[in-house]
């Protein structure tokens, strides 16, 4: 099972696509509901494979969803285990991190594990290369623009306690909540691989898949639609003090438009937030009642929109 809300956030838009059609009449502009496939990553595409396909939000740009209907901003939910249901989290500037992916493979010569010099061991060089890939943060990112992250979540190599193995596969993700130290990651790593890997006599090939953007939320239309957000959440709207460390691929839309993504509490009022399944744990869930608070805030978002742009143009 994929417990992170996505059912939920689909029922919301399709509450709020009814909502909004019943009354039609009292809705000024245009409204364009988005059901968007695929936004944790696709099931049938090879991220690392040389031919680059898209998926979710990207694709969805790149066949020109932005254009065809003149979409002005976009507004977007999740939902939150994190908080009560009713409530409404908000930040205004990066909100959620990049996200980018890597495999690594690493090619040496297998040979007994009583005779290390007669191969070459990929698996000491893969070893050496993931605490040299703590570097690139930690010496080399310019830590006064935000934060960034390199996490190795996946190795496999060898099938015996006895040999050491000709060939390694590793994959991992990149994180931050900077474009520049996103892309200063990007670039650094490939080269650190390889320069470690040569050095233990090994060969490494290196595929990074970019994924998700930062997600920044527009700091003007975010504090704009504040009382909106208010009226949706009966006052319970509050904003964060820092970003959230996951990623979300509504980044697409915000790079085009200005955008807002906001985080709706999930866990029935009385429950202990401290000990409440996480999203994509398998106890993870989502109290019914969340549905209206987002069927509201979209309603809010579009009426709040409107008063907003209109207070401009005068």
């Amino acid at each position: 099972m994929h417990a992170c809300g996505h059912d939920a956030h689909t029922a919301m838009l399709m509450g709020a696509a009814t909502v909004m059609v019943a009354n039609k009449d009292k809705i000024p502009g245009n409204v364009v509901f988005v059901f968007q496939p695929a936004e944790e990553g696709p099931s049938d595409i090879d991220v690392f494979a040389k031919e680059k396909k898209s998926w979710g939000a990207k694709r969805m740009v790149e066949e020109g969803i932005i254009d065809r209907f003149k979409i002005q901003a976009m507004f977007g939910v999740h939902v939150m285990s994190s908080a009560h249901t009713g409530e409404i989290t908000y930040k205004a500037g990066p909100a959620l991190n990049s996200a980018d992916g890597f495999r690594i493979q690493m090619s040496g010569k297998q040979t007994h594990g009583s005779m290390p010099w007669a191969g070459t061991d990929p698996i000491v060089a893969a070893a050496h290369t993931i605490t040299g890939m703590q570097t690139i943060v930690s010496r080399q990112a310019n830590l006064l623009q935000g934060m960034g992250v390199v996490s190795v979540g996946s190795i496999h190599a060898g099938n015996a306690g006895n040999i050491i193995p000709g060939e390694l596969t590793m994959e991992g993700t990149i994180r931050s909540n900077s474009p520049d130290i996103r892309n200063s990651m990007l670039k650094e790593l490939p080269a650190l691989v390889k320069n470690t890997a040569t050095t233990h006599h090994v060969h490494a090939e290196v595929n990074i898949a970019q994924m998700m953007p930062v997600t920044i939320n527009n700091e003007e239309l975010t504090h704009a639609m504040v009382p909106a957000l208010q009226r949706a959440s009966n006052g319970k709207a509050k904003e964060l003090k820092t970003g959230q460390s996951a990623s979300e691929d509504f980044a697409y839309y915000a790079e085009k438009v200005p955008g807002l993504f906001v985080f709706l509490g999930a866990t029935p009022p009385g429950k202990d937030l401290s000990k409440v399944a996480a999203n994509h744990h398998p106890a993870f869930f989502v109290d019914d009642a969340t549905l209206a608070t987002g069927v509201r805030s979209h309603v809010e978002f579009v009426l709040g929109y409107a008063d907003w742009t209109k207070t401009k143009n005068r």
